[in-house]
């Protein structure tokens, strides 16, 4: 007897199965490649902003210059700023930015510095002396000691110290990585849950053809393998389906998100392992189909007298 005399496509809950899996795999899809995507822009994350610091020096009032140069007050500050960040033990490097690198850091907020109007408009502003300052891993810096140093020099001038920020940024990352793991589990629960009601109401619609090759001496693993196979094969339809569903849906998102400018969202593109990863799905909800049917009709022919 062939496997889809037991479970045909096109009658009972059975026929329903492979769409149900599509969706599960839709849905477990986005949630992986949502975690895949955080952890990796956690790393970059953390790679771009560990063992930093930024020290700001506001202007001077009544000390703006046109196109952003430096006046004389200013300059002294920042001579002052510099010597205390070198007498500073645990700081590896401390280089001040133009005014040029500043209006790149502004243009994800007031767009391209190039356009005609925006670098006359960028190059009036009062902005601040910014210093990219590198720590060395092996030493820490006493921040605390710096900031005292850098308050005599004057009390507007603070430390952003990223790690702080960064450290909130991570817990929330990884956060919402748990929320995605939750949700894998709770969808391969669902998954489980409708493959088993599918299976059950299969083998009762065959209660008949089931009972009579028991009752022949057909061993009870060889009818769950009946069902077992045709669970795999509409598992792995159905996960097929769920997949390009979920490839179309990706490469809209991605589309989108190379739109977006600013430092925080990065690269979002998945790399070959978690490409690799979310391709296996189907392969793993069509196992999981699998099993579970077998599961249930062990179970169900060990009640049969």
């Amino acid at each position: 007897m062939a496997a889809e005399d037991l479970i045909p496509d096109s009658e009972g809950a059975g026929r329903f199965l492979p769409w149900v899996v599509a969706v599960m795999v839709f849905f477990a899809a986005l949630a992986g490649a949502a975690a895949l995507a955080l952890q990796q822009a956690t790393g970059t994350w953390r790679n771009d902003m560990a063992n930093t610091i930024t020290v700001e020096i506001p202007p001077l009032k009544n000390s703006k210059v046109p196109q952003g140069n430096v006046n004389t007050l200013d300059q002294a500050r920042l001579n002052a700023v510099m010597k205390a960040l070198v007498a500073t033990a645990g700081i590896n490097k401390a280089e001040p930015l133009v005014a040029a690198e500043i209006a790149k850091l502004l243009e994800p907020w007031l767009g391209d510095n190039s356009m005609d109007g925006l670098g006359n408009l960028i190059g009036d502003l009062p902005l601040p002396q910014l210093i990219d300052v590198h720590l060395s891993p092996g030493q820490p810096a006493d921040l605390s000691l710096l900031a005292k140093r850098l308050a005599k020099i004057g009390p507007d001038i603070h430390i952003d110290d990223h790690q702080i920020w960064l450290g909130k940024l991570i817990r929330l990352s990884q956060s919402l990585q748990w929320m995605m793991l939750a949700c894998l589990v709770m969808i391969c629960f669902a998954t489980c849950a409708v493959v088993i009601f599918g299976t059950r109401a299969a083998f009762t619609a065959h209660a008949e053809v089931v009972q009579l090759l028991h009752v022949m001496g057909a061993q009870d693993g060889y009818i769950a393998r009946l069902f077992q196979w045709r669970a795999l094969t509409m598992g792995l339809k159905g996960g097929l389906i769920g997949l390009t569903v979920t490839a179309i849906a990706l490469f809209i998102l991605s589309r989108l998100a190379a739109d977006l400018e600013g430092p925080l969202f990065g690269n979002f593109t998945l790399s070959p392992f978690a490409l690799l990863s979310l391709a296996l799905l189907p392969l793993v909800a069509a196992a999981l189909t699998a099993f579970t049917a077998r599961r249930t009709v062990l179970r169900e022919l060990s009640q049969l007298p």
